[in-house]
């Protein structure tokens, strides 16, 4: 395609018009790829793109002198000045503001363009939940599902849903599945957003139940119909003829045997409603919950379940399950707490727990599981035990619940397809700023297709002041830990779906019984496809097969790197940070497609993004498609700095890859400290401010500035208020924009 029409004088004024600097070479060395004749073709692109925002674009084959060009429905093609180009791998343009609709653009490197590159279109990553029914709620969480003057559609089995668009946003649709669906283990969702994009299929399939109607228990999710036919069997433990043995909850008689022998006798009649009356009631031992079973209380603040030997309820590989309407408290410290493991469609609602110092309650690997309206209180403990682990859960939903904590923090590791939404999450710091384990507000490592939505993160006795600590931070997902699964090498050949490396071996007998999961990554790093990542479906033989073709096959300049991602498709937004030591920080970990929005930090960090390298411990962790907007960091009373950082670590000297490809860095507000803190300890890019640049870590290191570590950063329409630099790019990071960013000075006190 040639562009006669197009003004290269005004491209240039235009250009030489930003307020902006530019940082990268026009036409530097790509360490990317090698130039050909062939079509451009777009790796990694800016996918949530609105008129007027700066979009970088990284690939192959764009050419010394490329042509983008915006395709308009019914309207001529619109070449798009460039705002600036690094190599022939990555550049960026400008989105008119006037610009409405499907936002589609496409590269022409001279000789031919590259395919079309869809900029707003809907992106479907999760449900919260894993399975749905007929009529039943549910919500989907992704980019661009629900765009001003237009009006999505969600098609489930290829059935219309309806969608209540006065609950959703961009972000989420709040949806009722569709009548007419049958039972099936495999059904396909669609999310088109109107604007002429198309459809995006969810990442996965799900399951449609078609048992049960309703939603007896008000869980929220779709699947809680199957309760129908449970909830209206209620059996009153304490009064019902059919049952020998009653719990008298007295305070103090064991009614252990007596819960046991009620909840036995209604799982054996095809389930119902234990109903446990108002009082103090005592177990000496422990509880098994059984599947269609529901155990229910009078109320939190009317049944009493105090236990004094470990597992007090215990569920195991049950479905249909729930407790309710009760307290759960622990008389013996050091012992163990209530345990739900592998249980399918289980609930914990209006439950307090009162974990009175005993090992911290294992809730791990349940699929379908809601909690709400629950309460955990954990203690400074002698063990430093934290509230409780959901790690490996699926089809999550954990929702309007407290947790006030010590020590150690809650667990959300390895969670996916889960929402995490209005909780507050409080640490307890009063006596115990010095707290002798690590300590975090919520860790979330190798998590995917994860909201986290509206909660608040809070310090009783706080500000934390410990300086010295290298911990608190309030949202952390870290790679590494005892099984570690990262990788590194050299392709030796590849195939359009394949890259092998006889001189490596990737250690697939961490994952248990031998199976991939499905969050465990492959990424070209360098040489020919660098900036391309997928899935690993299969390895043997010295041979990974990934879910997708290649865009551009790897050769014998490729340099890869495998990893389980820390975090994935996941969206962390309105959340309030206050007076822990850090804010969110996604630490030495492979990242991708994050948004990272409208989130409130005070007097508690700010954001840290840290992709690494350290070729000893075949370790490199890349970092694509985060989106960090519209967040206000607040630090002023000198405790804390205020940043939002993105670094690459190395660890040695080897040019090994591109660690960082297109963060997203906009419209957020900073207020800083006066005078700034440096506080180099936190590492997080030492000063306050915003910061793009690579660290060498280590002893024996020459900082150089020849290597491309952070690729095409954008910061546009940022401020920091009080910052003696705003925006502070240096070693490593080439093609950083910055456009319409503002530093103003620090208010004078009043």
């Amino acid at each position: 395609m040639t562009t006669p029409h197009r003004d290269r004088k005004a491209d240039l004024l235009r250009i030489c018009s930003l307020a902006a600097y530019i940082a990268g070479s026009a036409h530097a060395a790509d360490p990317l790829s090698t130039e050909s004749s062939a079509a451009p073709v777009v790796f990694n692109a800016s996918r949530s793109a609105r008129p007027g925002d700066i979009v970088g674009l990284q690939g192959k084959n764009f050419g010394k002198a490329p042509v983008v060009t915006l395709t308009r429905p019914g309207e001529s093609p619109l070449d798009l000045p460039l705002v600036n180009q690094f190599g022939t791998g990555w550049l960026s343009f400008r989105i008119p503001e006037s610009a409405t609709g499907a936002l589609a653009v496409h590269v022409d490197n001279g000789q031919t363009a590259s395919a079309p590159i869809l900029l707003n279109a809907a992106r479907a990553f999760h449900l919260d939940a894993m399975q749905i029914v007929p009529k039943g709620a549910f919500k989907v969480f992704g980019r661009n599902l629900l765009l001003p003057g237009f009006t999505p559609l969600v098609t489930v089995g290829g059935l219309p849903a309806t969608v209540d668009t006065a609950s959703s946003d961009e972000h989420m649709l709040q949806l009722t599945a569709p009548d007419g669906l049958r039972a099936t283990r495999r059904v396909v969702i669609t999310v088109d957003n109107g604007n002429g994009t198309g459809p995006s299929a969810l990442d996965r399939d799900i399951d449609v139940a078609t048992s049960g109607r309703g939603d007896p228990f008000a869980l929220g999710v779709g699947w809680g119909a199957a309760f129908s036919d449970i909830a209206t069997r209620v059996v009153r433990a304490d009064t019902d003829t059919r049952l020998g043995n009653k719990p008298l909850c007295n305070g103090a008689t064991d009614d252990t045997a007596a819960i046991q022998a009620g909840i036995d006798k209604l799982a054996a009649a095809g389930g119902g409603v234990l109903q446990l009356p108002a009082g103090n009631c005592r177990l000496a031992g422990s509880v098994a919950l059984k599947s269609r079973v529901v155990l229910q209380g009078a109320g939190k603040d009317a049944t009493l379940i105090q236990y004094e030997a470990s597992y007090p309820l215990m569920a195991r590989s049950q479905d249909l399950v729930g407790v309710r309407n009760l307290t759960l408290k622990n008389v013996r410290a050091g012992i163990e707490s209530p345990l739900l493991q592998n249980n399918t469609r289980i609930f914990l609602q209006n439950v307090r727990f009162l974990l009175g110092g005993g090992i911290h309650m294992y809730l791990s690997g349940n699929t379908n599981f809601v909690v709400t309206d629950s309460d955990f209180v954990q203690p400074k403990n002698a063990g430093g035990y934290g509230p409780y682990t959901l790690g490996s859960s699926g089809g999550m939903v954990f929702a309007r619940n407290t947790t006030t904590f010590a020590d150690g923090g809650t667990n959300f590791s390895s969670i996916h397809d889960a929402y995490v939404a209005d909780n507050r999450f409080t640490r307890d710091a009063r006596g115990n700023q010095n707290s002798k384990v690590i300590t975090h507000s919520l860790a979330m490592d190798f998590a995917h297709r994860v909201a986290i939505v509206g909660n608040t993160f809070d310090v009783l006795g706080g500000p934390i002041v410990n300086k010295s600590r290298n911990d608190g931070e309030t949202l952390l997902t870290e790679g590494g830990g005892g099984r570690r699964t990262e990788n590194l090498g050299t392709v030796a050949r590849a195939t359009p779906t394949t890259l092998s490396d006889p001189a490596n071996k990737q250690n697939i007998a961490l994952f248990e019984g031998g199976v991939i999961p499905e969050n465990y990554g492959v990424a070209i790093v360098g040489g020919k496809g660098a900036g391309q990542s997928r899935r690993v479906m299969a390895y043997q033989a010295d041979t990974i097969t990934v879910d997708r073709v290649w865009d551009v096959v790897p050769d014998s300049s490729s340099r890869y790197v495998t990893f389980i991602w820390g975090l994935e498709k996941s969206l962390i937004k309105g959340n309030t940070l206050s007076q822990n030591p850090r804010g969110i920080w996604l630490y030495q970990t492979a990242v991708r497609d994050i948004d990272i929005v409208s989130n409130v930090f005070v007097e508690g960090g700010g954001i840290y993004l840290r992709s690494a390298q350290n070729i000893k411990d075949r370790l490199f962790t890349p970092l694509y498609g985060v989106r960090i907007a519209g967040n206000t960091v607040t630090n002023t009373t000198g405790e804390w700095r205020s940043y939002i950082s993105v670094l690459f670590v190395r660890m040695d000297e080897q040019d090994f890859g591109v660690g960082t490809i297109g963060v997203e860095v906009r419209d957020n507000m900073m207020r800083a400290n006066t005078p700034n803190l440096t506080m180099p300890q936190e590492e997080s890019g030492g000063a306050e401010g915003y910061v793009n640049r690579m660290h060498a870590e280590g002893p024996g290191q020459v900082q150089s500035l020849n290597q491309t570590r952070l690729l095409g950063t954008i910061f546009q329409n940022n401020t920091c208020v009080g910052c003696n630099i705003g925006v502070i790019v240096r070693d490593g990071a080439k093609g950083t924009v910055q456009d319409g960013n503002t530093t103003g000075p620090a208010q004078a006190p009043k």
